[in-house]
């Protein structure tokens, strides 16, 4: 059509470049495409990724090299060259697809609030992936300076990964599960099935002397919700997580985990990076960061914490299935 119209135009400019008059078709003719023309650019997107670099002219090479300078290796190479991060090959998580990946905002929702709602103000009514009438299982990772949950709901065979929170530094527990509570408070369901291991019995290093299955269980309680908590024993062995995990992702297990990329963008950025040791204990998941001290090269929420989370998530899920769990009280009652 724009052709058409170019077309068009040049045969009115030659007509009159001659002296001859311009049939009135013409000119009804131009308007005509102009107005399929316009039809056809009102529900036409045209999207592609590029580079800062090839805006280099506008920019300037010191925007670039003051950018090179700010940001972290990971934040330059995403939103400065705008490249994907790959899931690596050779990782703990290497059956990982971009397919295992997926969208759901529930837009209906959203327009509701307006185009000037604050972002911070958004809760699990934005998510589309949620049942509401169901509980929200949990795995959870705890380090004197940062603290994981990771949160999903099985469906089928498949285990959506729903939304991950993390604190670090001076926020403890209590305020990652208070984050938790606030953002799905308008969940019916109030039952959380929290998927534990021997890490979270008989210690706290974050935040008092009571040990971490306690402290969750009490927070969780203090804000409403019920605890249905599932002890899944000691920590599985790095070649058996490996080898469970895998087969998940391969769909050759029970379920198949999915994560809500706006939800989990930190976990799925940590969980792409995990590599892959060997040492004298045999093969491992390479959590040699966890002991660094964090920069901006290296952000705590992008190690390897977060995916000790999801780990226990799905082993708890796919292992001890909340239906057929024995659930175990604080107390330690059955």
């Amino acid at each position: 059509t724009v052709y058409e119209i170019w077309r068009t135009k040049e045969r009115i400019r030659s007509l009159n470049a001659r002296g001859e008059q311009v049939p009135p078709y013409l000119k009804g003719y131009l308007r005509r495409l102009d107005t399929s023309l316009n039809k056809m650019r009102s529900v036409a997107v045209y999207y592609r990724e590029y580079s800062s670099i090839e805006n280099l002219q506008l920019l300037g090479e010191n925007y670039i090299k003051q950018m090179k300078r700010d940001l972290t290796p990971l934040t330059f190479q995403t939103s400065i060259l705008c490249q994907r991060i790959g899931i690596a090959k050779d990782g703990f998580y290497s059956s990982m697809k971009e397919a295992h990946k997926y969208n759901a905002s529930d837009f209906a929702y959203l327009d509701t609030l307006g185009y000037d709602f604050d972002p911070a103000a958004i809760d699990c009514r934005a998510d589309a992936d949620v049942d509401p009438d169901a509980p929200i299982c949990i795995g959870m990772d705890y380090n004197a300076n940062i603290n994981w949950i990771v949160a999903g709901q099985p469906k089928g065979r498949r285990l959506n990964v729903i939304k991950s929170f993390y604190v670090k530094f001076e926020r403890k527990i209590p305020a990652l599960v208070d984050d938790f509570c606030r953002y799905y408070a308008e969940h019916r369901n109030k039952t959380v099935v929290f998927y534990y291991d021997a890490t979270a019995l008989g210690s706290n290093y974050a935040v008092n002397e009571q040990d971490f299955r306690w402290v969750i269980a009490h927070e969780f309680e203090r804000h409403g919700w019920q605890v249905e908590a599932v002890y899944i024993g000691n920590p599985m062995r790095h070649d058996e997580k490996y080898l469970l995990i895998n087969q998940g992702f391969a769909g050759k297990q029970r379920l198949m985990p999915f994560f809500n990329r706006q939800n989990n963008d930190d976990l799925i950025l940590a969980i792409q990076a995990a590599g892959v040791t060997r040492g004298r204990n045999g093969f491992r998941k390479d959590k040699g960061g966890e002991k660094l001290a964090e920069s901006e090269e290296s952000l705590l929420e992008h190690r390897t914490d977060g995916t000790d989370a999801f780990d226990t998530l799905y082993i708890g899920c796919e292992k001890f299935p909340y239906h057929n769990a024995m659930s175990v009280s604080v107390s330690g009652v059955l």
